[in-house]
C-alpha cells in the first residue's frame, strides 16, 4: 500500500513539476498539502483502518492529495536555501555544523530576524508545550504566502482551533493585487494546562484555512502537551 501511495504522490508531483515549471520543491509541496482532504465519501473524518477509529492529523498528516486543487491552490507557502540555514541556525547548529551541509559559509546573521524554527515557512503548524502547574502557555508563528491565483484577491482565515484552545490569526484578511505578492501573517496558539500523569502527553489538532471563495488554503494545527516527571 505504503508503494502505491508513493506512485501516486510522484506521478502527481512530476504534473505539477511539468505545469509549473517555475515553482520550487517548497511550493509544489505546499500546493499538495493546503489542498488535501482529510473527510471519506460520508463526509466525515478519515478512519484508521488499522484500528478502526477516527483518525488524526498525526495519521493522516495534511490529508490525502487531491491532484486537480493542489494544481492551483491559490496561496503557497515557499522557501528559499536561506530559510533552511535559518531553521538550521535557530536549531543550535554550530556555522561548522551547517557548512558540512551547505557546503558553503554559513551565515546565521538572519537566524536573529526568523525567531525560533517553528517560524520555518512550512504549510503546517506544530507547538509542544511543557506543562508547569496550571500556568497559560503560548506561542506564536509566522508565515508568508506567495499569491499564485488571481490577481486582486482577498483572502479571509477560518480558525478551527484545537480543542480547549484558543488560535488567533493577524491579520485576519489578506488583500493581494498581483501575482506573485507575498503577505505576512502571525497565528498565536494558547493552552491551559490539562489533566496527564506524569510523564504523559496529549496531542490535539486543528486547523487555519484562508478563502477567497474560489481557493481554500489550509493549514493544519498540531498541539502536543507533555507532563514532566
Amino acid at each position: 500500500m505504503d508503494f502505491l501511495l508513493y506512485i501516486e504522490l510522484r506521478d502527481c508531483t512530476m504534473l505539477m513539476m511539468a505545469a509549473h515549471p517555475d515553482w520550487s520543491p517548497a511550493a509544489i509541496r505546499s500546493a499538495l498539502m493546503t489542498t488535501a482532504y482529510t473527510v471519506d465519501n460520508r463526509g466525515e473524518t478519515m478512519i484508521d483502518e488499522s484500528t478502526g477509529n477516527t483518525s488524526t492529523a498525526l495519521d493522516f498528516g495534511a490529508g490525502h492529495v487531491h491532484p486537480q486543487k493542489a494544481m492551483n491552490p491559490g496561496l503557497i507557502y515557499d522557501l528559499t536555501s536561506y530559510d533552511y540555514v535559518n531553521f538550521l541556525c535557530n536549531s543550535n547548529y554550530t556555522v561548522n555544523n551547517i557548512q558540512v551541509i551547505t557546503r558553503r559559509k554559513a551565515d546565521c546573521s538572519g537566524a536573529t530576524r526568523a525567531g525560533h524554527v517553528g517560524n520555518l515557512n512550512y504549510p503546517s503548524l506544530s507547538a509542544v508545550f511543557q506543562q508547569y502547574g496550571k500556568h497559560k502557555m503560548s506561542t506564536h508563528f509566522i508565515r508568508t504566502v506567495t499569491n499564485v491565483g488571481d490577481p486582486n484577491s482577498a483572502y479571509k482565515v477560518t480558525i478551527r482551533p484545537p480543542s480547549g484552545m484558543t488560535v488567533t490569526v493577524q491579520p485576519e484578511k489578506l488583500v493581494f493585487r498581483r501575482v506573485g505578492q507575498k503577505l505576512n501573517f502571525l497565528v498565536r496558539v494558547e493552552a491551559t494546562a490539562v489533566k496527564l500523569s506524569p510523564g504523559s502527553s496529549s496531542m490535539k489538532s486543528g486547523k487555519i484555512v484562508w478563502s477567497d471563495g474560489k481557493h481554500n488554503v489550509t493549514s493544519p494545527i498540531v498541539v502536543t502537551m507533555h507532563a514532566r516527571l
